[in-house]
């Protein structure tokens, strides 16, 4: 797409009578609707730099994510550009959202970080070398040239928020939106980040900011200012001409005075109820206290892009963006390796204590009984490693995947892919290391074709069970899957034929049982150890009542078709995947 299309220089984007609510009633839940923003409008400009201003809870954050278009929901109202009424998909693709809550990977570098979203963005199709000098140019604006190879974890909060910031510029947005882009910055450093902020203005972007209590000094330095109290606008104008509009209503700001610390008294009230007066004065947004020229502005400059209805939002393939997702994910955790050796330690212990705890069972007959209860065990064990395996992880990276997938850098489906595919290798590893161990340490007989089934059922169970655990992250947030990942197993634990056995349920309930894919994984593992013509266990004592293995198989309903098992945990796999990637697709 052509940036050049619209002439940024007489660029205005424009929004009326937008308003946004929570609490909607719906037909199952009756709750009380609370108004955020009130029917407010209001305009930016090219070559300005602009601040949303108001006391905390009185919407400022709420209008960033609805003018970003990252509250979609209960939002009302339209938006505009140089006049022209456009979507919010329009304003995802001319914009760059800079969230409150930034988070980087610490483990990748400046560089390595700034050129995996400008290779996200569309950069597959620049040579090696013009990739390096657009990133040289960005770190040269930015001030932090010398600190190119340096782990992001190693830079001071001042040279991370300017990264942060790098990172949305990498895409070259017309309209830049940043929530409160100084908090916990030192006063030096703020300065430092308004003063870059404004010099971005001058390449005719439309630099749009929350900031909550500017000092003096700083609020000179915005040309516009946006205030809002209780979802109203209370005033919209240059910063310069504040005062003068606070006289007019007989507000006389003193003198050495803040203007904004005073416009935020006033609409705290301090000194009366001027609320409902500034409201009407600025018309809740539709006035602006400031003269500009109309004309300068050409109404049919966004044509272009009210007409592209079938843009894709990402300009790389979907295989490119897998690539991608998966170098990077492999930078960081070789040079993390904690959660790495976490899970392979995890699994060479407990496969250690396992053996132990069921030494010999596969040649004594007097305990045959707990070769049973050890693929029973081995399966439970790594069902919920794998079904847990990313939940150390998800947390950390929730906050980063929230907002490159909203900035358009990849799509979900094809961070979901990525994310499976690094962790299948990690999975088949622990898999080997836990069978291994288990499978000697408790004297199984020592055929290859017993093994690689056990190993085989394990391995497809564990990558079902993950699937399981993304799939349900999908559908509910990190902490409520965290919270009832337990009971939503409890039905396939009620099915499996562990807890009750098919003959003893309702004739109706035996296809639960035949679909259930971790009865499967309990009858295959336990098949693959006492199954599969095992001959008879020697047995220690005067009598062994479970020395013949089919006997165990009989009594506990363990005989399966080891096929129909296998694809029954295959197919299991398959459709989960298929859920997680369409429920994902963009």
């Amino acid at each position: 797409m052509d940036n050049s299309v619209i002439n940024r220089e007489n660029f205005k984007f424009a929004f009326k009578n937008v308003t946004y609510n929570i609490g909607v009633e719906n037909k199952f839940f009756r709750r009380k609707a609370r108004t955020i923003l009130n029917q407010i409008s209001g305009e930016f400009r090219a070559n300005e730099i602009s601040a949303i201003i108001g006391l905390s809870g009185s919407g400022k954050s709420t209008l960033l994510d609805c003018l970003s278009g990252f509250r979609k929901n209960y939002t009302n109202g339209s938006f505009l550009i140089n006049d022209n009424e456009i979507s919010v998909e329009t304003i995802k693709r001319l914009s760059s959202y800079f969230m409150q809550e930034q988070t980087l990977h610490p483990f990748l570098t400046v560089t390595e970080i700034l050129i995996f979203s400008l290779s996200m963005k569309g950069g597959d199709n620049l040579k090696e070398n013009e990739k390096n000098l657009r990133i040289e140019q960005i770190l040269e604006k930015l001030s932090i040239t010398n600190r190119n190879n340096t782990l992001i974890k190693d830079l001071s909060g001042g040279e991370k928020k300017r990264l942060q910031i790098a990172i949305e510029l990498v895409r070259d947005p017309k309209i830049l939106f940043l929530d409160e882009p100084t908090t916990n910055l030192d006063s030096f450093s703020t300065v430092q980040c308004i003063n870059f902020l404004k010099s971005l203005t001058r390449e005719q972007k439309t630099v749009i900011c929350t900031i909550h209590q500017p000092s003096a000094s700083i609020f000179k330095m915005f040309d516009h200012i946006y205030a809002i109290s209780n979802g109203f606008c209370i005033y919209q104008g240059s910063s310069k001409n504040l005062i003068s509009f606070l006289k007019e209503l007989g507000l006389t700001c003193p003198l050495h005075y803040n203007p904004a610390d005073f416009l935020l008294e006033i609409a705290n009230n301090d000194y009366g109820n001027y609320n409902k007066l500034l409201i009407d004065k600025i018309e809740n947004g539709k006035r602006n206290y400031e003269n500009y020229d109309e004309s300068k502005f050409d109404t049919n400059s966004i044509e272009v892009f009210t007409k592209e209805k079938n843009y894709k939002e990402n300009s790389v393939s979907y295989f490119y963006q897998v690539h991608h997702l998966m170098l990077r994910t492999f930078l960081s955790t070789t040079r993390d390796r904690t959660l790495f050796f976490m899970r392979f330690g995890l699994h060479l212990i407990i496969g250690i204590a396992f053996g132990f705890i069921y030494k010999d069972i596969g040649r004594k007959g007097s305990i045959a009984l707990d070769n049973y209860r050890f693929a029973i065990i081995s399966i439970c064990f790594l069902l919920y490693t794998s079904y847990h395996s990313l939940y150390a992880k998800f947390p950390l990276e929730f906050p980063i995947i929230k907002r490159e997938h909203f900035n358009g850098l990849y799509g979900a489906k094809a961070y979901y892919t990525a994310m499976i595919l690094f962790d299948a290798p990690i999975i088949l590893i622990c898999c080997i290391i836990y069978t291994s161990i288990t499978f000697f340490l408790t004297d199984q007989p020592l055929e290859l074709y017993r093994y690689l089934m056990f190993l085989m059922i394990c391995l497809v169970m564990s990558y079902a069970a993950q699937s399981l655990g993304i799939m349900f992250t999908s559908l509910m947030n990190i902490q409520m899957t965290t919270t009832f990942g337990t009971i939503i197993m409890m039905p396939f634990f009620l099915f499996s034929s562990f807890v009750i056995f098919s003959k003893d349920t309702h004739p109706f309930l035996i296809y639960l049982f035949d679909a259930n894919f971790m009865n499967m994984a309990f009858k295959g593992s336990v098949n693959s150890i006492i199954g599969l013509n095992r001959t008879k266990f020697e047995c220690d004592e005067f009598y062994c009542h479970y020395s013949d293995p089919k006997k165990i198989l009989r009594d506990f309903e363990m005989n399966v078709d080891m096929t129909h098992a296998v694809l029954t945990l295959m197919i299991t796999y398959d459709l989960e995947m298929i859920f997680v990637l369409k429920e994902e697709e963009i």
